[in-house]
């Protein structure tokens, strides 16, 4: 009697089964699918971007027809900010690989995914009736991620029964929300003493990123699955460069385990000399080769209720979109229209009623301004035996002031007059 018969089969999801090492192929085929194998490709539906991305192959540079799009086996980012169209181009692939009768599996990790949306893009792609749609359809599995620990134990232990075998296609919309619900990125503060109680918030982050990159591509390789995934982009502020828009997920962790990403964005073309509003899509790594400080080679589109469609414009206009690196020059004050007003000149609002609106002071409160400022009457010029002005000293309320040129008796009576006053 063996183990499985006394224990039965572990039916836990601790481990993928065979993921010790990648599927074994010859070199032949190897070969062929550096040369352009349409099978290891899923198609954007937009030749101008399949093209784009079949750029790197031999074939491509030796003038075959070349098959492109997103790479099976690999890690795919595309981010970009909101109404780019990155869930449309995620529903286009999803309806490329339904078409084929293979398995498509969507996780939402923020907001739901439209099924009417994909039903038309479906129809659209294929041509079919609504019967057929829902044959399609039978092959797409939904799931929703509230929190991390949801995902993580979606993907990154994933069964037979939440992965089928037959699935081609990955699609994960809005990963960064989760990742920075759950570690948001807050500056810390040098020099704050350690807590002692595990490691930074960053830290954390940082481990993360790099456990689910690392099973996204496991599960990419071991079952010949090209993974898509959707991000956001975030705000990062530049000295002397300004902001500039950058991946929600830009750790260095991250980016070495991407094997392409693409970037959406909105911007004007030219078509017949009149501008248009189009959407673009550029390539800043493909088969792990970055383009960084640059866009090259972009891809224009439009978004329908059928899907993307390839949008045209003048050849003029496609030259490569270079990231600004210098700012802007501010200019001198003095080479504005600006002055500053010189405040000696200036009342501030101080009218001269003002001043007659403020009440007198109270007759008991006269001659004590003397004492306070310190105030000494203005002296005629006279001066006594030693060289010195008279000084004044004022009584006890009732006026009467005492110089010290005044005639002292011999046996001082005058000065305790004085003080007696004074007190």
């Amino acid at each position: 009697m063996d183990y499985h018969a006394i224990h039965g089969h572990d039916v836990a999801s601790f481990e993928l089964p065979a993921t010790h090492r990648l599927p074994t192929i010859s070199a032949a085929q190897a070969l062929e699918d550096l040369d352009g194998n349409p099978s290891r490709f899923v198609s954007t539906g937009l030749d101008g971007l399949d093209r784009l991305l079949a750029d790197h192959f031999s074939g491509a540079s030796s003038g075959k027809s070349v098959w492109g799009g997103i790479q099976k086996g690999q890690v795919t980012e595309v981010w970009g900010p909101p109404g780019s169209g990155k869930t449309t181009l995620g529903v286009q692939l999803s309806s490329t690989v339904l078409g084929e009768h293979r398995g498509v599996v969507w996780v939402d990790c923020s907001s739901p995914l439209c099924s009417q949306r994909l039903s038309a893009v479906v129809a659209a792609r294929t041509g079919t009736s609504d019967e057929t749609v829902s044959n399609h359809l039978r092959h797409f599995i939904h799931y929703t991620c509230p929190t991390l620990p949801h995902f993580t134990a979606l993907l990154c232990r994933p069964t037979d029964s939440c992965i089928p075998r037959d699935t081609s296609l990955v699609v994960i919309d809005s990963l960064s929300a989760l990742l920075n619900h759950n570690f948001p990125k807050i500056p810390e503060a040098k020099g704050t003493p350690s807590s002692g109680k595990g490691p930074s918030l960053s830290s954390r982050r940082f481990q993360v990123l790099q456990y689910i990159i690392d099973a996204l591509k496991k599960l990419a390789a071991t079952r010949d699955i090209a993974i898509v995934v959707l991000t956001q982009c975030a705000t990062k502020m530049q000295v002397e460069r300004g902001p500039t828009l950058i991946p929600a997920i830009n750790a260095n962790v991250w980016e070495q385990g991407i094997f392409t990403r693409l970037v959406l964005f909105r911007d004007w073309g030219v078509h017949q000399d009149k501008p248009t509003g189009l959407h673009f899509a550029g390539a800043q790594k493909i088969n792990g080769r970055g383009h960084y400080g640059s866009i090259e080679n972009i891809a224009a589109f439009s978004i329908e209720s059928r899907g993307l469609v390839a949008a045209s414009f003048d050849s003029a206009s496609q030259a490569s979109i270079t990231l600004p690196t210098t700012p802007a020059r501010k200019r001198k004050l003095r080479d504005t229209d600006f002055e500053v007003a010189d405040s000696e000149d200036e009342d501030y609002g101080w009218q001269v009623e003002d001043e007659d609106a403020i009440p007198g002071m109270p007759s008991q409160w006269q001659g004590s301004e003397d004492l306070l400022l310190g105030q000494r009457p203005e002296s005629d010029g006279s001066q006594d035996e030693d060289g010195q002005a008279p000084v004044a000293v004022l009584g006890s309320g009732e006026g009467s002031i005492a110089e010290e040129g005044a005639e002292e008796s011999p046996d001082g009576q005058g000065a305790e007059d004085i003080a007696e006053g004074s007190a």
